[in-house]
């Protein structure tokens, strides 16, 4: 009998990606990898490791993926570094010089309600749902240029609580932020880097760690925040009362009018930048303000607030990791096999927007119609299949076997 392929064979630009950033896995390894990876673009729905076993036929049973994630002798480590030396290559080749890049730093929660012998979980603020969740808190890095925007770097941050309890040492949100801009390699052709931050991270010690790098930090800042406007000491939001906002210029950024009055000068224990206190415009009425903070004193204020804009880049990257790709979808239970699982995650999703960044087709815009081209080409290996078997007079039995499809 002659050996027939099966359907949802990783594709060849994925298999060559992940060949690419392969350290030097065993076969089994290297399958392992490439399967789940697969799966986490080509199946639809939720995503689970049973559902990834059931429709992705390298997959031998659900358990190997498992043991693969928890137990398996693989530096995961070393395939993350990998990863982003490969996204310092893809942009090397594929980004114009003299480029301006931005380090977009957020975090973001999984929630896992009912989870109970997960490790890590805490409660975290969700942004989302207003209030503090059970769940797995994820800090993570987002670099754009142009119009490549892809998740970089990420870390779980985990409470003082657990780490007591699991030995760890503790890293605050920011800690873990600093880390980021301190192990970050500016791409040689960007002849600036903005780290985009909100109000959460804005600090003096964030500030420094950009500025040692040689980088600038625009962020939003909360309204408590010491400044000195004609050397006299003020809150921001005392600051603003002060202000007229109908005797400012309108600024437009992407078709949006902002009222501004920009402040330079101390703010809070940092010795100079810029402050713009903007009053969205609504027709004629202007919507609550919001302040936001640039170490780029010589931007103007449409540029501060055109970068600035630029961070939600990180949000829209968020949903189609949850929604696509299921990054808050997983049942496994320990550290490692958590922090490899958002590994594999990360690396599904950098390969959707290579392809998305370089693709010629018109019709593939976003990192969703990446995917939706991907199944269609997993759907075209499937009908290939199934045509060939005809062709070759292969007994429908054993496509039925080879499809796991029960006859």
């Amino acid at each position: 009998m002659p050996v027939i392929s099966t359907i949802l064979n990783t594709n060849t630009e994925l298999y060559n990606y992940l060949n690419d950033v392969n350290y030097g896995m065993s076969k089994p390894q290297f399958n392992h990898l490439s399967s789940i990876v697969n799966g986490l673009i080509n199946i639809k729905g939720n995503k689970t490791i049973s559902t990834i076993a059931q429709g992705i036929l390298t997959v031998k049973d659900r358990s190997c993926i498992y043991k693969f994630l928890s137990r398996s002798k693989w530096d995961d480590s070393l395939l993350n570094t990998n990863r982003i030396n490969y996204i310092n290559y893809y942009i090397k080749n594929n980004v114009p010089n003299n480029s301006v890049g931005f380090l977009v730093i957020d975090d973001t929660v999984n929630i896992k309600k009912t989870a109970k012998k997960m490790q890590g979980l805490s409660f975290n603020h969700s942004h989302a749902e207003g209030k503090r969740v059970w769940s797995h808190s994820v800090v993570t890095s987002n670099l754009v240029i142009n119009d490549l925007s892809t998740p970089l770097q990420f870390q779980p941050y985990y409470s003082k609580d657990v780490c007591k309890d699991s030995n760890k040492s503790f890293k605050s949100k920011v800690d873990i932020a600093k880390d980021f801009i301190s192990d970050f390699i500016a791409p040689d052709n960007c002849n600036s880097i903005y780290c985009l931050v909100d109000s959460w991270y804005t600090s003096t010690p964030l500030i420094e760690s950009c500025l040692t790098k040689g980088f600038h930090l625009i962020g939003s800042v909360k309204s408590n925040r010491i400044v000195k406007p004609f050397g006299i000491r003020s809150k921001l939001s005392q600051l603003a009362d002060s202000i007229d906002p109908s005797s400012l210029d309108v600024v437009t950024i992407k078709g949006k009018g902002h009222r501004v009055y920009r402040y330079e000068g101390p703010v809070g224990s940092f010795e100079n930048a810029v402050v713009l206190i903007c009053y969205e415009v609504n027709g004629e009425d202007i919507e609550p303000l919001m302040f936001t903070l640039s170490t780029d004193i010589s931007l103007a204020n449409e540029k501060i607030l055109e970068y600035y804009s630029i961070r939600w880049k990180i949000e829209i990257n968020y949903k189609y990791l949850k929604t696509n790709l299921s990054f808050d979808k997983y049942r496994v239970r320990s550290f490692l096999s958590i922090e490899r699982y958002f590994l594999l995650v990360f690396l599904a999703i950098n390969f959707l927007e290579f392809i998305r960044f370089k693709t010629t087709n018109a019709a593939i815009k976003t990192i969703g119609d990446t995917i939706n081209y991907i199944i269609s080409l997993s759907a075209i290996d499937l009908v290939t299949f199934v045509y060939k078997s005809s062709k070759d007079n292969i007994p429908l039995q054993y496509v039925f076997e080879a499809l796991r499809i029960a006859s």
